[in-house]
């Protein structure tokens, strides 16, 4: 390692530097720790001269990388996170899946874990890099969908830093590193850092274009007439099943309010009504074909779910204009 001159005062993570080398074996073997194991080839004439900063939170850490000359970092896929990468002086090219994206000026790169990616890193470029672990970003989407992923997330590559959503998201990452600058900052604390994460891994979700935005964005959030329709022979082939809307939706693969929203469109109903009425119709079914001696109306309407003996007959009566007990005496 090298006692020399650190980065720009300017740039952050300073109290977290990890190897300042010229060591190419030195330096792939910190950021294999930070990142994951990769191959460096030094593409420029210069001597390498890199500078690897890092931080971790729990499933959020943050690396300032340099190298001081230019270099070819073939990463692979990632596998176990997601990342983007922020340049903060220079440019870059990163080549995600095949596809070449620029970094520069207010464009960054959001690597997805399953994409195979390559950095063309020039010497007067520093990069950012945001990695997120996989299993905790899936789940925070999974709690916004409130139901399971159905294929793996995704992102698109490029991602605009300089308005819209994407330009909210890099403020709260600013006051993030902002914050892990100061000696005496609290962010590092667990109670404190996982809110932190929470809301970053939230708002990248809803701020950056991904195979799930239309869901995430509630673009898509009526169900399909086939949604629908699974949900519907649920409830007619297992009418004495508890229900609810949940676990429809996830029978059907889609979300509750995708499912009310579908049963509001198709049937100008929810999906509960829908259960209650199916009961009763059963339910009538069974007084008109029961012999009157032979059954009570409580101890049927209790079989089907209605516990409250009153306002299940209010319900019937209406429902159908007269008590259930004069539907059993007919």
């Amino acid at each position: 390692m090298l006692s020399g001159e650190d980065l720009p005062a300017s740039l952050p993570l300073a109290r977290h530097e990890l190897i300042r080398s010229r060591n190419a074996a030195e330096v792939r073997e910190v950021t294999s720790r930070v990142l994951r194991p990769h191959r460096l080839t030094v593409a420029g004439t210069g001597d390498l001269d890199a500078s690897v900063r890092s931080v971790r939170l729990r499933d959020l850490s943050l690396s300032l990388i340099s190298h001081g000359t230019d270099v070819c970092v073939d990463f692979g896929p990632l596998q176990t996170f997601f990342a983007v990468l922020i340049p903060l002086s220079g440019t870059a090219d990163v080549t995600v899946s095949g596809e070449r994206v620029r970094l520069g000026g207010e464009v960054a790169a959001v690597l997805s874990p399953t994409d195979p990616v390559t950095v063309y890193w020039p010497s007067d470029c520093t990069l950012l890099i945001v990695r997120l672990e996989r299993a905790a970003l899936e789940a925070q989407l999974t709690g916004l969908l409130e139901k399971p992923l159905g294929k793996p997330l995704r992102f698109t590559p490029s991602m605009a830093l300089d308005s819209g959503y994407g330009l909210t998201w890099r403020r709260g990452l600013d006051l993030l590193v902002s914050a892990l600058d100061r000696p005496d900052t609290m962010v590092e604390q667990p109670l404190v850092a996982r809110p932190f994460e929470r809301t970053l891994m939230s708002a990248l979700l809803v701020a950056h274009n991904s195979n799930y935005t239309p869901m995430i964005r509630g673009e898509a959030q009526i169900a399909p007439s086939r949604a629908v329709s699974i949900a519907l022979e649920w409830i007619e082939g297992h009418p004495k099943w508890r229900h609810t809307t949940a676990s429809l939706a996830k029978e059907a693969d889609v979300t509750e309010r995708a499912l009310q929203r579908g049963f509001r469109k198709h049937l100008n109903m929810r999906p509960m009504e829908y259960l209650r009425e199916v009961r009763l119709r059963r339910i009538r079914d069974e007084l008109l074909a029961a012999q009157a001696d032979a059954v009570t109306v409580t101890g049927l309407a209790a079989e089907w779910g209605f516990l409250h003996t009153g306002h299940f007959a209010a319900t019937y009566q209406q429902r159908f204009g007269e008590k259930p007990s004069d539907t059993l005496r007919r």
